[in-house]
């Protein structure tokens, strides 16, 4: 916006408050003057003076129709200084907001005090600014006490010029902020955003105490305007329908200003004309994606080629984008080679579902020369991939019918499509992919699908007959985030709204709280994501005692597992990395494996929380695309997908070693930023994930090493140096911490063993209601038979299943077991029996 070309001036905001008080007295009088006198006159005999009478009624009628809005329209004055022209911007100010201003004027030159402090005061007792501001739950009393406190600390007298210049400075922000949001004027509503951006202390420690954020400040504008005037009433019945200018009932215009295009009436038939629907509001609402929607309208201007594929996941707002463009191209916002353009919506499914191939070919020449002869016709194609499929030979009649026109620039085309389909379909098409300017469209951030569903929650409160609390927005978008990672923003979060919703309804609640949408949410994901409670904070505290009821010895992995969920839960963890990243080495069978499986089971619920890799399985270069996803987009990538499914839990990575070099590249960035890009070109979100890589390497140095009796500290330095020989430095470095696992001594094994009985007495007892008992010499012969001084404890469990399992299973079978009863298990020789 060019500064030059706006200006403020209002001598009203100069005068003294006699002064001011003056004029409304004048003002007031002279209308009611008028008032008597065109009642006198429309009473009068006299020809000219009846006339004269209703002048003056037409003109009292003007007046009281615009009372309340502002000498220029917001819309008004942007178009004029796009054409080089001043605007005063004072004329802009509704009548609230003018009044508004002068009782702060009046009330800072009479009784001294920051005339922001008493402008905020007025704002907050209005009624939509004050609905907003409660579903903030902050009450009138609230924002009151915060701003009398402000009032107290703050009580110097400011100059009249320096009150004019703060106030063209408050209008001066105040005119873009309207000009955004599709505000007539700059009504008390926009003063109210815009005095959260104005430099004053004094504001700024209200707004603070307050814990108003911009986020906040941006809703309580949109719910603002529509709590007045009952136009809650008029609201939408989908988020679409918002716009900006009033509704317009227009019928379908298919003439240029030029009156050179022509009629397409086989196109209209297999079609929808969007610039129409858009005319009637019913579609165009755009919140993000800007720059993507300027590429579109720049694909779409330029002489050769004019023709944008958008390729996106669904639900990313793909069709939003060309909503807006109809709605641009309707009124007109759009340059000057677009002017007059109809966008239409083409059906492919009905286009290609009857009729010979014959048939069809000629429907489709007859829409083209339709669409040529026109001149003014922009075709959107949604599913654009079923020009370019290669089975039915509809498909490809069509194919071919259409590409030629797209590819010599006679057709202008809007396409739409998916990663995979693009990928697969469409990319390896040289000739269809040259003809458009490919562009991507990603999820919209956190703070636009904010600002959108701020929108949504209007329609939602309707439907639900729920108060919907801001700050429960703002939850439901950063859970839906943070957790939710299968869909993208918007959907995702509004997806988890709606089931908030659902959820309160069925409780019998009025206001749908943050507390609300997270017990939600949890129930659907069996993802912890309250608030620590005491109980928690005492089971993170006490994690360590907890593990070992599982696992023997190893302290240091257990510490410090433990101290990343800690850390993690206390909201400590560094934005935008895993919850942690370790690296376990060490023997095989010294607990690295069981730790993340009992860490997958206390913490996260259950063990299937743990995805789980065999690295070993990944050697080959050409296996990169089984963990990302084939470049062509036919397959999915294991470990990607995998994520994207369960975006809570543990990340397993057995046998981390024998990774090929390219796939263990692909974890710098996942253990730095936490993300990773599959082939579709999707981010997928590692930030809730525990990375747990494992590693045989250099297991006789550290057994050695411990046989030598050497410090662990000293083990780890110089473990650290030797692991270069397997993984780069800056992967080792990019680890939280790397655990070397303790090779188990016979005392160990013996612990394990009787964990492993505990286990299968406690399986005993739940499945028959029988006690297993055994004793010490029984614990001492699993170890010995269990243990391997290759393998550690890992053929425990052969033989806890074969020698113990087996034996007890053969008891049932036989009905030698009674519900209620015991058996015994003692050692016989090398082996044991049931008693």
């Amino acid at each position: 916006m060019d500064n030059s070309l706006i200006y403020f001036k209002e001598p009203r905001f100069l005068f003294t408050t006699p002064e001011r008080f003056l004029i409304r007295l004048v003002t007031c009088s002279v209308y009611i003057l008028l008032a008597v006198m065109s009642l006198l006159f429309l009473a009068s005999d006299i020809q000219l003076l009846f006339w004269l009478g209703v002048f003056f009624v037409l003109f009292l009628v003007h007046r009281a129709l615009h009372v309340r809005g502002g000498e220029l329209t917001v819309l008004y004055a942007s178009r004029n200084i796009k054409k080089g022209k001043k605007v005063n911007l004072a004329l802009l100010l509704s009548r609230e907001s003018r009044l508004i201003i002068e009782l702060a004027l009046d009330k800072a030159s009479l009784i001294h005090g920051n005339p922001f402090l008493y402008m905020l005061q007025k704002l907050s007792e209005n009624k939509g600014i004050l609905e907003a501001l409660n579903r903030l739950s902050i009450t009138k009393q609230v924002i009151g006490g915060a701003i009398n406190e402000a009032f107290e600390k703050n009580k110097e007298a400011y100059s009249k010029e320096i009150i004019f210049r703060d106030i063209e400075e408050l209008i001066r922000i105040a005119f873009p902020i309207a000009e955004r949001h599709g505000e007539h004027y700059i009504e008390p509503r926009v003063l109210f955003r815009a005095l959260y951006d104005i430099k004053n202390k004094a504001l700024e420690h209200v707004f603070v105490t307050l814990n108003i954020e911009k986020n906040d400040i941006e809703g309580v504008l949109v719910l603002a305007a529509f709590k007045k005037f009952g136009r809650q009433l008029l609201l939408p019945r989908n988020i679409q329908e918002f716009s900006r200018y009033q509704r317009s009932h227009l019928r379908h215009s298919f003439m240029n200003r030029a009156w050179t295009a022509r009629p397409t009436r086989t196109l209209d038939h297999y079609g929808r004309d969007l610039t129409d629907l858009a005319r009637l509001h019913k579609v165009g609402f755009l919140i993000g994606h800007e720059a993507e929607y300027n590429r579109v309208i720049n694909a779409l201007s330029r002489p050769y080629k004019p023709s944008a594929l958008l390729v996106g996941d669904p639900g990313v707002g793909k069709e939003a984008i060309v909503h807006h463009l109809a709605f641009a191209l309707a009124k007109d916002h759009v340059p000057a080679e677009l002017f007059d353009k109809r966008l239409v919506k083409l059906d492919l499914g009905r286009l290609v579902s009857s009729g010979t191939p014959q048939e069809l070919q000629e429907r489709i020449a007859t829409i083209l020369d339709e669409i040529v002869s026109a001149g003014n016709v922009i075709l959107y194609i949604p599913d654009i991939d079923n020009l370019v499929k290669t089975s039915g030979v509809q498909y490809m009649s069509a194919a071919d019918a259409f590409l030629p026109a797209v590819a010599d620039g006679r057709l202008s085309v809007v396409g739409a499509t998916y990663p995979k389909e693009f990928r697969e379909l469409i990319e390896p098409q040289t000739d269809f992919v040259s003809s458009f300017e490919v562009i991507r469209v990603p999820e919209i951030s956190e703070e636009e699908t904010k600002k959108l569903l701020v929108y949504e929650s209007l329609i939602l409160e309707k439907e639900f007959k729920i108060m919907i609390t801001l700050r429960a927005i703002y939850e439901a978008v950063r859970i839906a985030h943070q957790y939710i990672r299968s869909k993208p923003l918007p959907g995702s979060a509004d997806e988890l709204l709606k089931e908030a919703l659902v959820y309160s309804r069925h409780r019998g609640e009025k206001i749908l709280t943050p507390e609300l949408v997270v017990k939600s949410a949890e129930r659907e994901s069996n993802v912890p994501i309250h608030a620590i409670s005491k109980d928690e904070a005492q089971k993170l505290l006490n994690l360590e005692n907890k593990i070992h009821t599982r696992l023997i010895d190893q302290e240091d992995a257990v510490r410090a597992v433990s101290n990343a969920l800690r850390q993690y839960r206390s909201g400590l963890t560094r934005k935008g990395s895993p919850i942690a990243s370790f690296l376990f080495v060490g023997p095989t069978g010294v607990g690295k494996t069981e730790l993340s499986k009992i860490l997958a089971l206390i913490q996260f619920g259950s063990k299937d929380a743990m995805i789980r890799f065999d690295m070993a399985e990944y050697q080959e270069k050409e296996s990169i695309r089984r963990f990302i996803g084939s470049p062509n987009g036919s397959q999915g990538g294991t470990l990607t997908e995998a994520i994207t499914q369960k975006p809570y839990g543990i990340l397993l990575l057995d046998e981390f070693e024998k990774t090929h070099p390219d796939i263990l590249n692909l974890f710098l960035a996942v253990f730095d930023d936490g993300r990773l890009t599959d082939s579709l070109h999707r981010t997928v979100s590692f930030e809730n994930v525990i990375i747990i890589a494992t590693s045989n390497a250099h297991s006789d140095f550290i057994k050695s090493s411990l046989e030598e009796g050497r410090p662990m500290s000293q083990i780890s330095d110089e473990l650290k140096k030797k692991l270069t020989t397997y993984f780069k430095p800056e992967l080792i470095n990019r680890f939280s911490d790397i655990i070397v696992f303790k090779t188990l001594s016979r005392e160990h094994v013996i612990q394990i063993a009787k964990l492993h009985l505990n286990e299968v007495g406690a399986l005993l007892k739940e499945a028959r209601g029988v006690e297993l008992l055994y004793d010490d010499d029984v614990i001492k012969k699993v170890a010995e038979l269990g243990y391997d001084p290759v393998f550690g404890a890992r053929p425990l469990r052969k033989v806890i299943n074969n020698d113990i399992k087996n034996l007890l299973a053969e008891k049932i079978l036989k009905n030698e077991v009674v519900r209620g009863g015991s058996v015994r298990i003692v050692v016989s020789g090398d082996t044991f029996r049931v008693e």
